[in-house]
């Protein structure tokens, strides 16, 4: 590549300099036909040289926004195909799409169109400027104001002049590609999180966990116009099980995300440790985090690969990581694949289940020895059997760090050392398990109604044993 672009920088530069070469030889020669060439046919030149590489970007910009957004929509379709599938949507998807290249090929022509006139333009005003360079040239010979020879000498230095510059720019079509490629580059390297903090700005005395604060934190999502907080007060202390509850769509995984510094709330500060996040680098901060999203992400390659995700493989004996999938659950399965921790997952983790691929996610987090652990309804892909388990797992791992919540299932947080309730975009109550329910509010309802559910369920399937699993206490409501 380096060899080429000298190759190609050379060629230019040669072109450059014979085209001034061959002025001041027409000028010594001829200065009249010398300015004509000078004023007339080299600008010419060069403007239909500049617009036909301005439409080649243009061009190349549409053909590139084309393929973009037409494999993005194959990509989401084909990463569907169960649901597209089980829903026999084949012949509408092929339709859209369909459509999709075909508004395409539209614009694409139109396009095409203004650019096959800047093309032919360009390619014939050569030969339209050596046409007028003859006729001028002619009519001063004719006129003896300039012999036969000096006519030559002229002509021919002001043409190789033309045909050098000609053939500098006639890297236009690949320097239009080159910028268009080097643009995506640049744009994919400007579009990661850029941090002026120092990296070894981190968290003061994490041993234990981190006590985090969000201090009248108002925040919106840049696409909503509805705000999710509005003046939202927490304080979880070192250490602590926290667990996040509400209603659907209450903010707790917008916590969650303004914890993990993938949004910054838009007022208010959020404190680790009694220090601004913010003054925190982002990347050496979420080296103090372990999330565990409620879409467990795997990606092509072995188990033991995707559990190493985010930590050197080099410093991880297999104990460490057989530890962290016992306490994600996953360690038996795992051994009981003929090709063990090298067993390939496929693309997603095609290869495994819902749940199996959630425990993986668990193990992963695990691994980090995080300070803060984040969990987004990381149990809802698991049977209940696993659910206890990894609940158990959880207990265990949440000792010596601080450990985040959400939860839909009310049972999985009934041990927490505080609750928070959210809705209306603040908090409505916090506490723990009991004293919610004895202060009987917004917490003690939500009991309620799932255990009227909890009842239809019994009644409905006529399972007296499955009344055991109901673990959750409710008082009696107050005569008053």
């Amino acid at each position: 590549m380096e060899e080429m672009a000298g190759l190609n920088a050379g060629m230019v530069y040669s072109a450059v300099f014979s085209l001034l070469g061959g002025l001041i030889i027409a000028f010594i020669f001829s200065w009249k036909l010398a300015i004509l060439a000078f004023f007339v046919t080299v600008p010419i030149g060069l403007a239909s040289a500049f617009y036909r590489i301005k439409y080649e970007l243009e061009f190349d910009k549409m053909n590139n926004e084309v393929f973009d957004e037409s494999s993005k929509f194959a990509a989401e379709t084909i990463g569907a195909f169960r649901t597209v599938s089980s829903l026999t949507l084949e012949n509408t998807i092929a339709t859209r799409y369909e459509k999709l290249l075909q508004s395409h090929v539209v614009t694409a022509f139109r396009k095409a169109l203004w650019t096959s006139l800047f093309f032919a333009f360009s390619d014939s005003s050569g030969l339209g400027c050596q046409a007028l360079i003859f006729w001028y040239g002619g009519k001063l010979m004719l006129d003896g104001k300039v012999d036969n020879t000096s006519f030559l000498i002229c002509m021919m230095a002001v043409i190789q002049g033309a045909e050098s510059a000609g053939q500098g720019l006639s890297f236009g079509p690949n320097a239009a590609q080159a910028s268009e490629a080097s643009n995506r580059i640049l744009n994919m390297r400007e579009s990661r999180n850029t941090d002026t903090v120092a990296g070894d700005e981190g968290i003061p005395d994490t041993d234990g966990g981190v006590k985090i604060e969000l201090q009248d934190i108002h925040f919106k999502y840049p696409t909503r116009n509805v705000p999710v907080f509005k003046g939202l007060n927490i304080t979880i202390e070192k250490g602590q099980f926290a667990a996040l509850v509400g209603a659907s769509g209450c903010g707790k995984t917008s916590i969650i995300s303004l914890l993990e510094r993938f949004y910054d709330p838009s007022q208010g500060r959020i404190l680790v440790n009694g220090k601004d996040v913010r003054d925190v680098n982002v990347y050496t901060y979420r080296n103090y985090l372990s999330l565990v999203a409620q879409e467990p992400t795997l990606f092509q390659g072995t188990l033991r690969e995707n559990i190493l995700l985010g930590v050197d493989p080099e410093t991880i004996t297999d104990e460490q990581l057989h530890t962290a999938c016992r306490d994600a659950s996953i360690h038996d399965f795992i051994v009981s694949l003929p090709d063990g921790y090298n067993t390939d997952v496929g693309s997603k983790g095609v290869s495994l289940s819902g749940g199996q691929k959630q425990r993986v996610a668990i193990a992963r987090a695990l691994i980090r020895n995080p300070r803060v652990l984040l969990l987004d309804e990381a149990t809802s892909s698991l049977d209940s059997e696993s659910e206890k388990l990894v609940q158990a797992a959880f207990e265990r791992a949440g000792k010596g760090r601080t450990m985040v919540v959400v939860a839909h299932r009310l049972a999985t947080v009934q041990n927490a050392d505080v609750i928070f309730v959210l809705g209306e975009g603040k908090l409505l109550e916090k506490g723990s398990h009991a004293e919610l329910l004895k202060a009987k509010g917004v917490y003690w309802n939500m009991v309620g109604f799932f255990f009227l559910s909890f009842l239809s369920l019994c009644h409905i399937c006529h399972e007296s044993s499955a009344a055991n699993v109901f673990r959750f206490t409710v008082p009696e409501p107050s005569s008053g």
